[in-house]
């Protein structure tokens, strides 16, 4: 498998596990810390967009880090960052060590290799729906497998 094909496994991964969290919260719309639970969701969503936006200097419309998305509209953001990142991966897919340049949410300017940038998103996401998870089980709610070999067996 190329490295282009690794990646965008790992972003229809990604969007696979950030599903099945939103799913739960749907069916689960009123215990005690869901605000917070899809506070997170928003966060993923949210930071995949602005790193999209950091990547490609495009114009889209610029989004905060901790938007506040209304549960419904999260699938078609889910979808929508998922094609995107795919389309990037597709057409960077022979330069995927290039550096790029970008200010972060501080200012500062930094300079990172965008495989590298790629992979921290999914890495990000995870972490995120590792607290909703986490949440939900505090709610005695059992959360949504999300595992990455989940994905492989399921796919």
């Amino acid at each position: 498998m190329t490295p282009a094909a690794r990646l965008i496994k790992l972003f229809d991964y990604d969007a696979w596990a950030n599903h099945k969290i939103l799913n739960e919260l749907q069916k689960n719309d009123s215990f005690e810390n869901q605000d917070r639970a899809l506070a997170f969701l928003n966060h993923i969503i949210g930071s995949q967009h602005h790193w999209y936006r950091r990547v490609t200097r495009a114009e889209l419309h610029k989004r905060e880090i901790w938007p506040s998305f209304p549960v419904g509209d999260c699938k078609d953001l889910i979808d929508a960052n998922r094609q995107r990142w795919l389309e990037l991966i597709e057409e960077e897919s022979n330069d995927l060590d290039q550096t790029i340049s970008y200010e972060n949410s501080k200012g500062i300017q930094h300079e990172s290799v965008l495989s590298d940038i790629l992979h921290h998103l999914i890495i990000h996401g995870q972490h995120h729906r590792s607290q909703i998870a986490l949440l939900l089980r505090q709610a005695d709610i059992a959360p949504p497998g999300t595992d990455f070999i989940f994905f492989t067996r399921e796919t």
